[in-house]
């Protein structure tokens, strides 16, 4: 348990050797946890079999937006283990052309496919996988998107026993959504500039993507009812 009551499985789910580690433990069959929070959709998928089956669910923000608050975030977050001095004296549009940028981040890691080059097969992937496989939100439309979740997964309905009273839930979640905790304030860049365009280039099939999870948001997943 943390200091503020809210309870958490020490498991590190964020690379493939703390997945790998979770599931020796026999984690996904444990029940120990009603969340699991991993960028990494391909591996976390293994640590679950057809008696403990996992539904996923994602909140998808704009490629561009988010490359561009990743470039600023990096260079201040010294806190962070992914710090590194290359970012300090660094412009972003010197970020947009350079090795560091983000490179069709969505399309790799729901394909897997981590380096080298991506093709139409690997779009067609990931939107499959998106569409079949992840309940979608949009961090654009944060408000609508958590509604669907919660109305979805019946979060309102479950006592999870954490330090918020089901009775308060609702003021809890409208104080993360209007000041989140990681918010980072940085200058904002125009679509269609020179910067914007740049990372465009880099991330055309996220963007592809991204066109599709919309579609799927306003659209396909628009008349899901709660499942139990």
């Amino acid at each position: 348990n943390l200091e503020n009551g809210n309870r958490y499985v020490n498991v590190d789910m964020s690379n493939a050797g703390g997945i790998a580690h979770a599931k020796d433990f026999g984690f996904g069959q444990s029940g120990l946890a009603n969340v699991v929070m991993t960028p990494r959709f391909d591996d976390v998928a293994s640590i679950f079999d057809d008696e403990h089956k996992g539904r996923c669910f994602t909140l998808l923000r704009h490629p561009i937006k988010r490359a561009i608050s990743l470039f600023y975030y990096l260079k201040d977050a010294t806190w962070e283990h992914t710090y590194s001095e290359v970012y300090k004296n660094m412009t972003i549009a010197e970020f947009a052309t350079s090795q560091y940028a983000e490179d069709n981040w969505m399309v790799r890691f729901l394909t897997n496919e981590m380096s080298g080059g991506l093709y139409e097969r690997h779009i067609d992937l990931a939107k499959e996988i998106l569409e079949s496989k992840c309940l979608v939100g949009i961090l654009e439309e944060i408000k609508p998107s958590f509604k669907r979740f919660n109305e979805y997964f019946g979060w309102n309905e479950r006592d999870f026993g954490g330090p918020v009273k089901m009775s308060n839930r609702g003021t809890c979640v409208g104080r993360v959504i209007s000041h989140p905790d990681n918010a980072h304030t940085h200058p904002n860049h125009e679509e269609g500039g020179e910067v914007w365009n740049l990372l465009v280039q880099k991330n055309q099939y996220d963007m592809i993507l991204y066109q599709h999870a919309l579609h799927l948001f306003h659209d396909v997943q628009s008349k899901l009812v709660k499942r139990s």
